[in-house]
Order: structure tokens, then C-alpha cells, then sequence
């Protein structure tokens, strides 16, 4: 099985795509037959989808344009009342050398 993409989430890894899997684990294999068994899919058919259920649920789809998106965010942050007017360094406990007060 192949990854057709990794969502441009991290490019540096593209070339990496096209790795197939190999799993090892027994247990991971039981449940990838009995999957495939209970839906009449092949194992890698039943796979994929399962993969991609969990993705939908656990990972927001990425937005079309991201640097849209950024804009839109970093507006939206800039919006934001300041709840704390002191510096960054005031507010960690640091001085002006970088050290704890």
C-alpha cells in the first residue's frame, strides 16, 4: 500500500510518498482480515477507508488556499484585545540578559 500524498503538510517528506508498508504486527494483521472479512473488501481497500475515516475525524481538512487561511488567522489574532500590556520577557520572569528573575 502507498500514500498518495502527505498533504503538503510536510513537504520536505514528499519524497517519501511512494513508501509501501510493511507491517509486522499480528495483532494489526488479525484486524485488517477481519475488517476486510466483515466489509467484502480487500485488505487494502478496507484499510484505506478505515484510515481515512479516522483521519476525517481526527484531523481538519486542510483549508485550499493555506495562505489564505494564515491571513485570515493572523487578522483574526490581530483583532484580539491585548489582556496584558507588558513585554513578552516581563511576563516569563526574564531580564534583559535572557536570565530568570
Amino acid at each position: 500500500m502507498t500514500s498518495a500524498s502527505n498533504d503538503g503538510i510536510f513537504p520536505a517528506l514528499s519524497r517519501y510518498d511512494r513508501w509501501s508498508m510493511n507491517i509486522r504486527s499480528a495483532r494489526v494483521d488479525q484486524l485488517a482480515q477481519r475488517l476486510a472479512r466483515l466489509t467484502g473488501e480487500d485488505v487494502e481497500t478496507a484499510l484505506e477507508r478505515a484510515i481515512e475515516e479516522r483521519l476525517s475525524r481526527v484531523a481538519p481538512p486542510a483549508p485550499a488556499n493555506r495562505k489564505a487561511a494564515l491571513a485570515s488567522f493572523f487578522e483574526r489574532v490581530s483583532q484580539m484585545p491585548v489582556l496584558d500590556p507588558r513585554p513578552a520577557d516581563d511576563i516569563l520572569g526574564y531580564n534583559g540578559c535572557g536570565l530568570p528573575t
